[in-house]
């Protein structure tokens, strides 16, 4: 019970500050990847600060693609800044001087997610760059962010 206790309390912060480094291996969508570690160990990495497109919206395509040609079989280094609402620790994913949270939002391709990162104002700024200069999903008349997507039924 006690280290049920332990967990609860220092779970977010045992899990800032977590990081790997390997190669991009996979790509799942638009804000997740799969990492190959020197280990041969894979693991999921998904991004912290941002919600890209799901399957079947706008543009979700395009961001898994934009991923893809930026990390596949790239040295990358993902540290964990906090864990989400399932418990998954969430990432900032570098490459030498990028860092792919900002490219998407940079790009058009993603939403900056205020409840995952309430404080990233650069975040902030570079979604309403790409906004201001209807770069990616912003060049839509009305886009549909990701999680009032999920909410629907989309059969």
């Amino acid at each position: 019970m006690l280290a049920g206790l332990a967990l609860l309390l220092w779970g977010p912060l045992l899990a800032r500050g977590q990081s790997y480094v390997g190669k991009g291996h996979r790509v799942l969508d638009g804000d997740t990847i799969y990492l190959l570690r020197e280990t041969g160990q894979i693991v999921r990495v998904e991004l912290y600060g941002i919600d890209a497109p799901e399957r079947g919206q706008p543009f979700a395509d395009a961001a898994a693609r934009a991923v893809r040609r930026v990390v596949f079989r790239t040295d990358v280094r993902a540290r964990a800044e906090t864990d989400g609402p399932d418990g998954r620790s969430l990432f900032v994913v570098r490459m030498d001087d990028r860092v792919l949270n900002e490219h998407l939002l940079r790009r058009g391709l993603a939403w900056w997610d205020r409840r995952q990162a309430p404080h990233a104002d650069r975040y902030r700024r570079l979604e309403q760059r790409a906004r201001a200069n209807e770069r990616g999903l912003w060049a839509q008349p009305d886009p549909v962010p990701p999680w009032t997507w999920r909410g629907r039924d989309h059969r």
